[in-house]
């Protein structure tokens, strides 16, 4: 309804601009001569100023305000004797108007009927916008210019940054996996383009976080920890491969880290709630997770620790959370043994399927023997052993056996150092009664050289790294023994190994 008054009112007003100038109150068309007078005034009070300020001497100045007086004098005599165009020029002015006012409208109106759609309703522009969108044709015209603009300049880093996400948004993965690789490679890793190459090979997978994504995702939590997007695919690589504890860190932490209104919240507390079914945990409502509340770890810890192990404090090995400890007493005893089983079962079954530490199967172990089941308790120690795969372990794994009674027998008898971890054997020990101090001393050396190098060029357990540490620091060898301390933290990998190390080197008075 307001179409028509819009209209008339922008026709008067253009009527209006074209008309004022011709009716305006003026007795005379401005003439060539009358303007060439002005002008020559103009330049006679020129003359003055810079006789003023020095620039001219009076002499010229005299000479020059004479020429320019003779023009002037001429200029406004022409001008007296062409009266005449006064009255002309109102006439033409007036009828130039005239003719304005009615030709334009009478364009306007002719030209509307013609090409316009006078019965046409308004169509507001969000209505517009869906009638009429970006045809998919013309999308793909586009998309086909910059790639043919990309193939003669492929080192234009500003248009493989631009083709990335478009190629991503339309679902072109494949594409989009290069141009975000290209744009790495033309303008540096970043946070951005490194979780959008994540992005497009997860999608590119249906969905499946591979472990060539790892490699990306960890380069991009480290070039900026906070971005939210890589640390989701993360909680997803986690979830997929079967690692709920760390999968629910993860989205917890997202979580608590984000504020209430981004739009993947409601994604991140579905996966949160999935996996935490999968764990025998309640449901919980996410919307009592704020922003306020401090994440449990921080994003991209998880990263930090052994991914085929659950974090836990250090020296202990992880048991009911709270909620479940409240609920079993008000449980009868056939809940409570119920929840206890379905607990056994969820810890023998990440461990059978992921692997863990050692403290994790002589638990499970232990659990087991106390519930009667001796043969699922032997099988644990020969899973534990064939997962762990170290001597040591499978000694202590011999051991606790044999304390249960589960037939396991006890290692071969060895001397025992700090920390109750392997020494020399017994035939070493006999040989070394009969060496000189020389010849005894040799041989710890020898046997401490090939133990640091064996950990240096392979690695091992902690107990193995704590007994280098302890022996080199017998033997005076306080830098070494500072070296071997970062070393074995940084072969573990874990915020566990890392406590207990510095730990010992604290205890030990080396100053880490």
């Amino acid at each position: 309804m307001l179409l028509w008054p819009m209209i008339v009112l922008l026709l008067l007003l253009t009527l209006a601009a074209l008309v004022y100038p011709l009716f305006k109150g003026r007795d005379t068309l401005a003439t060539r001569e009358a303007f060439d007078a002005n002008v020559y005034k103009d330049q006679l009070r020129a003359i003055d100023r810079e006789l003023d300020e020095g620039q001219i001497d009076r002499e010229d100045a005299e000479a020059a305000r004479i020429e320019i007086s003779r023009k002037l004098l001429a200029a406004a005599e022409k001008a007296e004797h062409s009266p005449a165009m006064k009255a002309q020029g109102r006439q033409m002015s007036r009828a130039m108007a005239m003719a304005l006012v009615v030709a334009v409208p009478l364009f306007a109106v002719a030209l509307y009927l013609q090409v316009g759609s006078p019965a046409l309703p308004d169509l507001p522009l969000e209505a517009r916008a869906r009638v009429a969108p970006v045809p998919e044709n013309k999308i793909a015209e586009l998309i086909r210019r910059a790639e043919q603009r990309l193939a003669s300049k492929p080192d234009d880093a500003q248009g493989w940054e631009i083709m990335a996400p478009i190629y991503l948004r339309h679902q072109m993965y494949g594409k989009a996996e290069n141009a975000f690789r290209q744009s790495i490679r033309l303008s540096g890793p970043n946070a951005e383009r490194l979780s959008g190459l994540a992005d497009a090979i997860v999608l590119g997978n249906n969905g499946i976080v591979t472990d060539d994504v790892l490699p990306i995702l960890k380069k991009a939590i480290k070039a900026d920890p906070d971005h939210p997007k890589p640390h989701f695919w993360m909680g997803l690589y986690f979830e997929q491969h079967g690692k709920y504890d760390l999968a629910e860190q993860t989205y917890t932490t997202l979580l608590k880290t984000s504020g209430e209104d981004v739009v993947w919240r409601p994604t991140v507390a579905e996966r949160l709630n999935v996996v935490r079914k999968k764990q025998g945990l309640s449901p919980i409502r996410v919307a009592g997770i704020k922003r306020v509340q401090e994440p449990d770890i921080k994003l991209g810890d998880a990263l930090k620790a052994d991914t085929g192990k659950k974090v836990a404090s250090a020296g202990r090995m992880p048991g009911p959370t709270a909620e479940q400890m409240r609920a079993a007493r008000n449980m009868s005893a056939g809940d409570r043994q119920a929840m206890i089983n379905s607990m056994v079962a969820r810890l023998s079954n990440r461990l059978y399927k992921q692997g863990g530490d050692l403290k994790s199967w002589m638990r499970l172990v232990n659990v087991l023997n106390v519930q009667g089941k001796k043969d699922e308790a032997r099988k644990a120690v020969e899973a534990g052993k064939k997962n762990l795969g170290t001597r040591e372990a499978a000694a202590q794994l011999d051991g606790l056996a044999a304390r249960l009674g589960l037939g396991g027998s006890v290692p071969p008898a060895r001397s025992r150092v700090a920390g109750g971890m392997p020494g020399p054997t017994a035939a070493q020990m006999r040989a070394a009664r009969n060496m000189s101090a020389r010849d005894r001393q040799a041989m710890i050396n020898s046997m401490v050289a090939r133990l640091s190098n064996r950990l240096y060029k392979q690695g091992g357990d902690l107990k193995s790294w704590m007994r280098l540490v302890n022996v080199l620091n017998v033997q005076g060898k306080k830098d070494e023994a500072r070296k071997a301390v970062e070393a074995g933290k940084k072969n573990l990998g874990t915020r566990e190994a890392a406590a207990q190390l510095d730990g010992l080197a604290a205890r030990l008075g080396l100053g880490s």
